[in-house]
């Protein structure tokens, strides 16, 4: 698969270092958005094709800020992903929703024909986490099949990472790699007809 431009906007979660460093690891350039400066920089440092800024993971004003840089400095944007946990989802609403990211494909010059969107789900700390994700996926399906939000030039997919063990941990890092190699798949040209789907890890089993 090519070469793609990443931006990877991450609220502090191991799985979303790792999965940068993973994507990078590809042969990818990634750029990390995170307000964790140790931490954004010690993967710099360790991931070559990894740029690190900072940037508060849902301040609209400074991810338009590093969108803007990113397509100036390194090349066109062709995916993002975007880390959230369960609890800042209203109502199938992203924090960061579709419509943003499609503005500011619109408003950006030398995009790609088409920005590949991926929202990676995690879950939060709680008994009921795993079925309240199970039950999130489920109207996630479902909304796939009757979306009609659909903005030009924007493909979107949903990850949904079905246990908090998966985050963190022994097992994070079997995850990421799995989490990758689905997203840098979604990013591709072999991906075109896949859109609005929404995919579950969950039920790792123990080696």
């Amino acid at each position: 698969m090519d070469s793609q431009l990443y931006i990877v906007i991450n609220a502090n979660f191991p799985l979303g270092q790792i999965i940068s460093k993973r994507l990078a690891q590809k042969g990818n350039t990634v750029v990390y958005l995170a307000d964790n400066e140790q931490d954004g920089y010690a993967i710099a440092a360790d991931e070559p094709r990894v740029r690190y800024r900072y940037c508060q993971p849902f301040n609209r004003i400074m991810i338009a800020d590093e969108f803007d840089w990113a397509t100036s400095n390194v090349a066109s944007v062709d995916g993002v992903v975007v880390l959230v946990s369960e609890s800042t989802i209203d109502q199938l609403k992203m924090p960061l929703d579709e419509t943003y990211f499609a503005s500011l494909r619109a408003n950006t010059s030398g995009t790609v024909d088409e920005l590949t969107l991926t929202y990676v789900i995690v879950p939060d700390k709680s008994e009921d986490a795993s079925d309240a994700l199970k039950a999130l996926h489920l109207k996630l399906c479902q909304l796939a099949h009757s979306n009609k939000s659909v903005h030009k030039g924007l493909k979107v997919n949903h990850v949904v990472i079905g246990g908090d063990q998966y985050t963190q941990g022994s097992k994070c890092a079997d995850v990421a790699t799995d989490a990758s190699d689905l997203i840098h798949y979604l990013c591709s040209e072999h991906a075109k007809a896949v859109r609005h789907q929404a995919f579950y890890f969950g039920d790792l089993i123990d080696k």
